[in-house]
């Protein structure tokens, strides 16, 4: 079955500044994404959460940071807690809207051992194999993640797939038995 080809989904949303003042988070100008709701299991995410229990990241650009040929670079990359690299993303499509209204990307964890410039662990180093598949509103104010384990090498395809509505179904059951993640 198709369904069993993603082991997680993850949604994340912009929260009104008010709502991560109330949980002990700060607003500032980098785009915040909390984790609202998940379906599945993926285990190196457990290790984002805060002390609260909260996992949010941050989008960040590239362009300028990232020393990289732009026809080789990732249009964002999501960077979680303590400034860890969750994944870059790449945009099919010159990131036109596919014909569901969002804009499809895929990714992957980091491949390193530990992080090169503080030697700190990776914590996706064990699932330095798995794809991410992504979905995004064209305001960029919700970002749900499809975990393909062992997708790496066949992400791209995946990406595609779920551009040309092939994962549809597989979709809308992860979205409808999604959990609320964290009570805001």
């Amino acid at each position: 079955m198709i369904e069993q080809m993603f082991v997680a989904y993850i949604k994340l949303e912009q929260l009104p500044v008010e709502v991560i003042k109330r949980h002990g988070g700060r607003g500032g100008k980098t785009q915040r994404y909390d984790v609202t709701r998940l379906a599945g299991y993926y285990p190196p995410f457990e290790r984002l959460k805060t002390e609260k229990g909260i996992v949010f990241m941050y989008l960040m650009e590239n362009r300028g940071i990232i020393n990289s040929p732009d026809n080789r670079r990732a249009d964002k990359r999501l960077q979680a807690k303590d400034s860890l690299n969750f994944s870059s993303i790449y945009l099919l499509d010159n990131s036109m809207p596919t014909n569901s209204g969002y804009l499809v990307g895929y990714g992957n964890p980091d491949r390193a051992k530990t992080y090169s410039k503080d030697k700190r662990p990776n914590p996706f180093y064990e699932s330095r194999n798995d794809g991410f598949v992504f979905i995004i509103t064209p305001d960029w104010k919700t970002i749900e993640i499809l975990v393909v384990p062992d997708g790496c090498n066949t992400i791209l395809g995946n990406a595609k797939a779920l551009a040309d509505g092939v994962y549809n179904e597989a979709l809308n059951t992860m979205r409808a038995t999604a959990k609320p993640f964290f009570n805001y």
